[in-house]
């Protein structure tokens, strides 16, 4: 966003002999940026799962959850919620993020809130990570992209055309999905390219959110693992009792566009 906000200090990021113009320069980092949500709201829930399923080593319930299992387990969330996978969500979660905030501190009413928003935002974050598949397409579609006299693109209105998928243009991501030749069609895949509108800002907005949730739950294991026996620990933990969801994923967020 540094380089995205003010266009002058793209001189810093060029390497000599470097053609890309500005516009081009300013897709690529706004991309990067918008496929970081989908890899920090993965780390953000596998450790949520691990904390809840192996409190006291949730990095080794992280190392040794397969692929499988936890595709599973997001496919429970975002169908019936946090509330089908842990019991009391909101108590769990104030808990796990504000261990060291009791109820004869001031904060505490303020945890709780944070605790009620960060229950609906990782709800919310689970359909989006679920329903956005351009990340597949954009990190690997595009990179195995078989010989264009095998390939037939149709777009979303199912009308031919013969240009191919590019990936970004302006605040549009163009991708691909593949789907299987209908019988009687000759030729080996049908790749779909599909267009949605996107929109930094609100990527950054839930970047942010994610990282601050991280922090807690790093910060604490932190600590803790420093601490001795019986040791009183205490850590800077983020409050986030003044923020909606509403908020964070505004109306019109990656919707198709037209």
């Amino acid at each position: 966003m540094h380089f995205i906000e003010d266009h002058s200090r793209l001189s810093t990021l060029r390497l000599p002999k470097d053609t890309d113009t500005d516009d081009y320069i300013i897709k690529n980092l706004k991309m990067e940026i918008h496929m970081m949500v989908f890899h920090s709201a993965e780390s953000l829930f596998l450790t949520v799962l691990g904390h809840y399923f192996y409190p006291d080593l949730p990095w080794f319930w992280m190392s040794t959850c397969t692929q499988n299992k936890f595709n599973n387990i997001m496919n429970l969330w975002q169908e019936r919620g946090l509330d089908a996978i842990i019991k009391e969500p909101e108590k769990w979660l104030r808990d796990a993020l504000y261990p060291t905030i009791n109820e004869s501190r001031k904060e505490y009413q303020k945890t709780k809130e944070s605790a009620t928003f960060a229950k609906k935002y990782l709800n919310r974050l689970a359909k989006e990570y679920m329903l956005h598949r351009e990340y597949n397409a954009y990190k690997h579609g595009l990179r195995v992209f078989p010989g264009q006299r095998r390939v037939q693109t149709i777009d979303d209105e199912a009308t031919r055309e013969e240009v191919a998928a590019e990936a970004i243009q302006g605040d549009i991501l163009e991708f691909l999905t593949y789907e299987l030749p209908t019988e009687g069609q000759d030729y080996e895949y049908l790749i779909k390219r599909t267009s949605k509108k996107y929109d930094v800002n609100v990527d950054i907005g839930i970047i942010s959110i994610t990282t601050w949730l991280l922090q807690n739950f790093l910060e604490r294991k932190r600590v803790e693992s420093k601490a001795t026996p019986g040791q009183e620990v205490t850590f800077n933990s983020v409050l986030l009792d003044n923020f909606k969801v509403e908020d964070i994923f505004r109306v019109g967020y990656f919707e198709m566009s037209v």
